[in-house]
């Protein structure tokens, strides 16, 4: 998902229960499906409600596992489609009795002890994975199920109420796209001023509704035996909360420089005493469309991905993507419906650069959800933890500022070309550090303590990611992924050295400076990456791919100089 000042937000599937955490795997349900065991053996059947079955060997275990997950992707599609309908609107809708339905099989401990006793004791690396993955899953096993219900009951009343929420600026009721774009494009910063301060109509909201899932969260995180919420949701992305705060504070303090210079030239540029948060991205938007052109026009968006996609090896018109452009509140969002047989994703009309890098963003899950190998057991249909599904995402969705395809589709010189894209590097920088990393931090931080005047907290966190003052007020309750899709914010962190690490690995590999005409990104990112699933781990994939395991060097290099001179060139 991609969001924008909020700026992007794009998961693999809805937010509908504790599950965007866990990458969607806890949308689950039951349903009877025969799977034998051999010509002579008798089709394997988990009864609805009935008892866990005795598994004394392998094969057995097999069954079950073929079961279950049958079981279990039968409500993860259900979901998919039904979270579709609710993103879109349509009411009335049965998120969340499917979500109760899902946790209800994730609550069950005889299950939880069945594969617990084979975790570990088996031979073979793929099933050995596969009790891996549904021993993660079935941690919530370990809580109150009445405290996992009640999380998904109160995550989807939240989404709910968030879809359907409009603010008022200077008393016109607008959506969190059009309060956004205000304070892209609007010259008046008054208005600009405005329609920032009209984001804590959202929190006023909002916050009580968040702040009771994340205590839910807590809860139930520590019932499992984790020290707290966060502990318990950074199992699901591989990753710990001490790496994840280590890997902030080093690139915060990597990217601190850039970050003051912006600010500093924002000043200067813009003519004013301070630099307030609703200055920052008019500035932006004045430095892409500097010298009266817009390079990244709505109109004929689709229609230059298409070409993309078709330059980079992909063959858009036979795969089954469905696009539209639809207002939601978060960048844009997709859905795969039924891996690999269909995927459908939203994004937003935002305008300028946005609209290119989240639509390439969207359409990069997609490739993900669609290009999966229709052979895999269930539960590797279910895709990448977020830091890998976010990260290839991404790699599709830097071509939006890649010189070679701007000077192509916008028909640019190759200097403007250069110098959009050293642009959009900014861009991203800006977003990693505002909307990512001061996020991802606060989030961390305050499963430490939930009672602590969280307002204060995120007024620090703004101060040190952003380098400007936050106004007085209660802001971070517009962000509902605190609530709806607990730590996740910290993914896209990893998915822009995800990202990076592979495309400097393509142009390594082939030697050709410009992905954005080569055919053979296609096949390399299906073999490594979609391919797989969720059968690869991702770490493993980034190493099996780039030779490497993942680090933060391709992000820094790929964010170096972003900071253009004031003729245009990249500043030291």
């Amino acid at each position: 998902m991609r969001a924008r000042p909020l700026r992007r937000f794009a998961a693999l599937a809805p937010k509908a229960a504790r599950a965007v955490a866990a990458a969607a795997a806890l949308l689950l349900g039951l349903t009877a499906v025969a799977v034998p065991l051999g010509a002579d053996s008798a089709p394997f059947h988990l009864a609805l409600g009935g008892p866990a079955p005795k598994v004394a060997n392998v094969a057995e275990l097999r069954a079950f596992l073929d079961e279950l997950e049958a079981q279990e992707f039968m409500v993860y599609e259900a979901s998919a489609l039904e979270g579709y309908y609710q993103w879109r609107g349509r009411e009335p809708h049965f998120v969340a009795p499917f979500a109760r339905f899902g946790n209800d099989l994730r609550n069950r401990r005889d299950y939880a002890a069945l594969i617990e006793r084979w975790r570990g004791h088996v031979p073979d690396s793929t099933l050995a994975l596969r009790l891996e993955l549904h021993h993660r899953a079935f941690l919530q096993s370990r809580a109150d199920p009445q405290l996992v219900i009640a999380l998904g009951d109160a995550q989807n009343a939240l989404q709910d109420s968030v879809n359907a929420f409009h603010y008022r600026v200077r008393g016109e009721a607008k959506t969190l796209t059009a309060v956004t774009e205000t304070m892209v494009n609007q010259s008046d910063r008054g208005l600009r001023r405005d329609a920032f301060l009209a984001l804590s109509q959202g929190a006023e909201a909002h916050t009580a509704a968040i702040v009771h899932c994340m205590e839910l969260n807590d809860r139930i995180g520590r019932e499992e035996g984790f020290r707290n919420g966060a502990e318990a949701g950074l199992v699901f992305t591989s990753l710990t909360r001490e790496q994840v705060l280590r890997d902030l504070d080093a690139f915060e303090r990597g990217t601190r420089p850039i970050m003051l210079a912006l600010v500093a030239r924002a000043q200067r540029d813009l003519k004013i005493d301070r630099v307030e948060p609703w200055d920052l991205d008019y500035w932006m938007h004045l430095q892409e469309t500097a010298g009266g052109d817009d390079a990244w026009p709505r109109a004929p968006g689709l229609e230059r991905m298409t070409a993309l996609m078709k330059d980079l090896g992909f063959q858009p018109d036979s795969l089954p993507i469905d696009t539209r452009v639809w207002d939601v509140p978060t960048g844009g969002i997709t859905f795969p419906i039924r891996p690999p047989f269909e995927a459908r994703l939203l994004t937003n009309p935002f305008t300028g650069s946005n609209f290119y890098e989240t639509l390439f963003h969207e359409y990069g899950h997609s490739l993900n959800a669609v290009l999966t190998d229709a052979h895999l057991s269930p539960i590797f249909l279910l895709g990448d933890e977020t830091p890998m599904s976010e990260g290839l995402a991404e790699c599709l969705g830097h071509f939006a500022y890649d010189a070679h395809w701007l000077e192509r589709a916008a028909h640019v010189s190759p200097d403007k070309a250069r110098r959009l894209e050293q642009v959009g590097r900014l861009q991203l920088l800006l977003w990693l550090r505002r909307s990512i990393a001061l996020n991802a931090w606060f989030e961390v931080t305050a499963y430490g303590n939930l009672h602590a005047n969280l307002d204060s907290l995120y007024a620090v966190a703004y101060r040190r990611f952003v380098c400007v003052e936050l106004p007085p007020g209660r802001f971070f309750g517009y962000r509902d992924l605190f609530g709806t899709g607990p730590l996740y914010f910290q993914s896209y962190l990893y998915a822009n050295m995800i990202a990076t690490q592979l495309r400097e690995a393509m142009r390594a590999q082939w030697q050709s400076p410009d992905l954005s005409r080569e055919p053979r990104v296609a096949g390399w990112l299906t073999r490594f990456m979609f391919a797989p699933g969720g059968s690869v781990p991702w770490p493993e994939k980034v190493r099996r791919a780039t030779g490497s395991p993942l680090g933060t060097a391709a992000l820094t290099r790929y964010l170096a100089g972003a900071m253009p001179s004031r003729d245009g060139r990249s500043s030291p």
